[in-house]
C-alpha cells in the first residue's frame, strides 16, 4: 500500500527548515561534477564535460484527478542535508520562477501555479515529494507523498542535472489519482 501523508504541520516544518539556495557554482568552471566515490571521481575528472541538454526543460505528463497540468520550468536548489546526505530541491512549475530564492517553499503555496517539489539525494534517491495541482482538493493546497516517486536516469554532470521523474503510474491520493511522468534538465545549483 502506498502511503500518503498530508499535513499543515509538515508544510510549516518545510517552510521553517528551508533556506535560500547558495550560489556555489563557479560559472567559469567547466569540470563535470561527480557524485561517485573519490577513486571514481579522479577517473571522471578526465572525462569530457557532458554536452548541454537541448529541448524543453520539462516534458511529459502531470495529471491529477484526470486534469492535466503543463509544467514548463524546473530549477534546482541546495537544501538542508537529510541524515547527513546533501539534498537538492527540484522545483517543477507551470509559471516562471524568476530568480526566486525560496522557489521550493513558494511553489507549495501555489505562487507558480501547479507544481511539484522533489527532494533528491546525489544518487537520485527521492527523499520526499510535494505536489500542488488545481484539481486536488486538499486543505493546505499541497500534498506530501512518500514512497511513490522515483528518479530514473538521474545525472549530475557538466553543471547540469537531468533525469526522469515518475510516479510509476496513477497513484491514489485521498481518493484522487495523481500520475507523473516527466523528463527534465536544468542547471545544477
Amino acid at each position: 500500500m502506498r502511503k500518503v501523508f498530508l499535513g499543515v504541520a509538515g508544510l510549516i516544518l518545510l517552510a521553517a527548515c528551508s533556506k535560500a539556495p547558495a550560489n556555489t557554482q563557479n560559472p567559469a568552471s567547466a569540470a563535470p561534477q561527480s557524485t561517485a566515490a573519490p577513486s571514481a571521481a579522479a577517473a571522471a575528472s578526465a572525462a569530457p564535460a557532458a554536452p548541454a541538454a537541448s529541448g524543453p526543460a520539462v516534458s511529459g505528463t502531470y495529471i491529477a484527478d484526470d486534469k492535466p497540468a503543463v509544467l514548463t520550468q524546473v530549477t534546482a536548489h541546495k537544501d538542508d542535508p537529510f541524515d547527513g546526505t546533501p539534498v537538492t530541491d527540484l522545483v517543477f512549475t507551470a509559471k516562471d520562477q524568476g530568480d526566486d530564492a525560496n522557489a521550493a517553499t513558494d511553489a507549495l503555496f501555489a505562487k507558480f501555479g501547479d507544481a511539484i517539489v522533489v527532494k533528491a539525494e546525489p544518487d537520485g534517491s527521492v527523499v520526499g515529494v510535494d505536489v500542488v495541482h488545481s484539481a486536488l482538493h486538499t486543505p493546505s493546497g499541497s500534498v506530501s507523498i512518500g514512497g511513490v516517486f522515483s528518479l530514473k536516469d538521474y545525472q549530475t554532470a557538466g553543471g547540469q542535472i537531468s533525469g526522469h521523474l515518475t510516479s510509476g503510474g496513477p497513484t491514489d491520493v485521498f481518493g484522487q489519482k495523481v500520475d507523473v511522468d516527466l523528463t527534465f534538465h536544468t542547471k545544477a545549483p
